[in-house]
């Protein structure tokens, strides 16, 4: 990703564009903090919430940052009735509590006002199901309005099931109440809520079953419970969620006809009556195997609850590994792949090769987030090892890296790094670590002037990959425009040009853009084409690629933004504004328009000429107080710079370089706006495109 995330960073290079002074000249080889976790930023929030999942559940778990900074944003959507982001941010505060509802009503008691406020917008926009969603929450939080509450709730339900039945007829009752409870009792498995949905789901399959029975199946029947088939399935989910695994088999044993799964009712019954740890692992099997129906997230609780009772049985840690995956997780995954593979009498190489895939996506979110030393930090812990070994063994051989970093190519293979010392404790070569962390090592290295090191990383990376799987050969198209880069910018203009030719000859291998399974990776090898074409000289043919890749996938990850950054560093400006304008019309996130509307004004400012209309407004349109909004209102001249200046700085540890960047007058002498790019660059910040506009304003 080149979205700017580290605000100290950013906060200089909008004081660059906007002309603001910084004070000193940057000392060399400066290193300055990573950025710090903003929960009101989307990003940083994710991965706070992403690493509660490996705190066992209970009060131990650090929700309350997190829900206050969810509440906030809440509050602005509320009040500019931004329904869809609240009906968003909603979800994302109820699955705080998803493994331990019992501690919901604590930690959404200071809230209560906010969900109430909440209930009165959805209610007016007749949105029935946030609506049924606050009031589920506002029964847990206020006990003393319980009653009202759930009457308000069966009045909901109710009309819902009037409007079924005007629509389909008087057998299409039952069916909205469930479609209305179903998403909070599978985010927040209440106890009361949890026993009314999968009490409303047995009373429905037993009056549908006896009237198809009876009457025969009619159209406006089957429309209005064309999901009734689902029905056991539904019911070992939400119940699995609640942690209530072993009643699973008594619910299903009440059903019977249409909508009851047999083989899944005998999967719950042996782990009722016999549960071992082979019972729970088949039983979320069944779980997670309906192609249309399969539910990750109660697949894990099922695994859960064999782990609670059998903490070390290795098929169940990775197959918890994998559901937690499933559900987007990426912490907790790789705590399970790790606990498994250091029990493990022998090593499996599909799961050590998961797992470091898995450390691969970790790398890139911590480097992407303006994190690089935590990066680093998380690829040194990276070597497990395994009980019962004469001495630790590393599951990942040759993954450290040189001590005498060289510009020369073909050094640093994986074999050589094994000393005959070694040797025998390296595991096999299907444990190395994947090719992506290695393409993020290099990256990290070439961005920071490691120029030697980004060269080895990126050569072990080729190592690992053959010439016959396309997956291989998209990695190595990768890899060699990563390469030529890195040759490039050493001065090296003919290894850098053999390394392009072999990048453009590894893309030309995949086969038309038609044989490519998804648009992004069709939008990505135009867009590398392009850059490829453009360093080798054939300049319009590479702008017309890079502005092809833009059409194909506006919205594909970072393919927008790649190509705005790339076209201005170019110097093609009009070019580069209309990659951003087909970026600003598709569905990519808010922050990474307004990046992109940043580095557009960053660069008309210091051409002296007018902004982009469209960056502009779209500058101007933005509020609220997350920093790319802070941002944004800097640069339309809607904040001031104190409170710019007070959220970069706030909450550094110690005070740094970032913090000389002062200064309220829009303009500056050439020489103090030079500064701030020089303090830009110096920090050498990875993955952010204000130090490249930067090494280019000082260009």
């Amino acid at each position: 990703m080149l979205r700017a995330r580290h605000v100290r960073l950013a906060c200089l290079a909008v004081a660059a564009s906007l002309g603001l002074a910084c004070g000193g000249a940057p000392q060399a080889g400066a290193r300055w903090p990573d950025a710090a976790i903003v929960l009101r930023d989307d990003g940083d929030r994710a991965q706070a919430i992403d690493a509660l999942w490996v705190v066992p559940p209970g009060a131990a778990r650090a929700r309350g940052p997190i829900a206050s900074a969810i509440a906030r944003r809440l509050a602005d959507a509320v009040g500019d009735d931004r329904q869809v982001e609240a009906a968003a941010l909603l979800d994302q505060l109820t699955a705080l509590w998803q493994d331990d509802p019992a501690e919901a009503a604590t930690g959404l008691a200071p809230h209560a006002a906010l969900l109430r406020r909440l209930r009165a917008m959805f209610a007016k926009a007749g949105a029935l199901e946030p609506t049924v969603q606050t009031l589920v929450l506002l029964a847990e939080v206020a006990p003393a309005t319980r009653g009202e509450v759930l009457g308000e709730l069966d009045e909901v339900l109710a009309f819902a099931d009037d409007l079924a039945i005007a629509d389909n007829g008087l057998h299409a009752g039952r069916a909205q109440p469930l479609v209305l409870l179903a998403p909070t009792a599978l985010a927040l498995p209440l106890p009361w809520l949890v026993d009314r949905y999968v009490g409303l789901l047995v009373e429905r399959q037993r009056v549908v079953a006896r009237l198809i029975e009876t009457q025969g199946a009619s159209m406006p029947v089957v429309r209005a419970h064309h999901d009734i088939l689902s029905t056991s399935r539904r019911i070992a989910s939400v119940l699995a969620r609640a942690d209530r695994v072993a009643e699973i088999h008594g619910q299903l044993a009440r059903l019977a006809g249409i909508g009851f799964d047999r083989a899944l009712a005998l999967r719950a019954e042996i782990v009722a009556d016999q549960p071992a740890p082979a019972a729970y692992a088949e039983l979320a099997r069944a779980l997670r195997a309906d192609e249309g129906g399969a539910d990750p997230a109660a697949a894990l609780a099922v695994c859960r609850a064999g782990l609670a009772r059998t903490p070390d049985d290795v098929p169940l840690l990775l197959a918890a590994a994998g559901d937690a995956r499933a559900v987007g997780r990426l912490e907790q995954p790789i705590a399970l792949y790790e606990r498994a593979l250091r029990i493990a009498p022998e090593l499996d190489p599909s799961s050590a090769l998961r797992l470091g895939r898995l450390h691969g996506e970790r790398l890139a979110r911590l480097a992407a987030s303006g994190r690089p030393a935590a990066a680093r930090a998380a690829w040194r812990r990276r070597a497990l090892s395994r009980r019962g070994s004469p001495a630790p063994t590393r599951t990942w051989c040759g993954s450290r890296p040189p001590r005498s970093p060289s510009r020369r190519s073909g050094e640093g293979s994986p074999a050589r790094a094994c000393s005959r010392r070694r040797a025998r404790r390296c595991a096999p070569r299907d444990a190395e670590p994947p090719v992506d962390a290695y393409e993020m090592l290099a990256v990290l290295d070439l961005q920071t002037g490691q120029l030697g090191l980004a060269e080895q990383w990126g050569q072990r990376g080729l190592a690992l990959l053959g010439e016959q799987a396309s997956g291989d050969r998209y990695r190595r198209a990768k890899l060699g425009r990563l390469l030529g880069d890195v040759a490039r910018t050493a001065g090296d203009a003919a290894r850098a040009r053999t390394h392009y030719l072999d990048a453009m000859r590894a893309w030309a291998s995949l086969g038309d853009d038609k044989d490519l399974p998804q648009a992004t990776l069709v939008a990505e090898r135009h867009l590398d084409s392009g850059r490829i074409l453009w360093w080798l000289g054939e300049r319009a043919r590479g702008v017309g690629e890079i502005l092809q890749a833009v059409d194909l996938a506006p919205a594909g990850p970072s393919i927008a933004a790649t190509a705005v950054v790339f076209l201005l560093e170019a110097g093609r400006e009009r070019d580069a504004i209309d990659a951003y304008h087909r970026g600003l019309g598709s569905d990519l996130d808010d922050g990474q328009k307004i990046y992109m509307s940043l580095w557009l004004a960053v660069d008309a400012r210091r051409r002296v000429a007018p902004v982009d209309r469209l960056a502009a407004d779209y500058l101007a349109a933005r509020h609220g107080d997350t920093w790319p909004e802070l941002l944004a209102r800097a640069a339309a001249g809607a904040a001031g710079l104190p409170a710019l200046r007070a959220a970069a700085h706030a909450p550094a540890p110690s005070p740094t370089r970032s913090r000389r960047c002062s200064g309220s007058r829009p303009r500056r002498p050439p020489h103090r706006r030079a500064t701030c790019c020089e303090h830009v660059s110096a920090a050498q910040v990875v993955l952010d495109a204000s130090d490249d506009l930067a090494r280019r304003a000082l260009e």
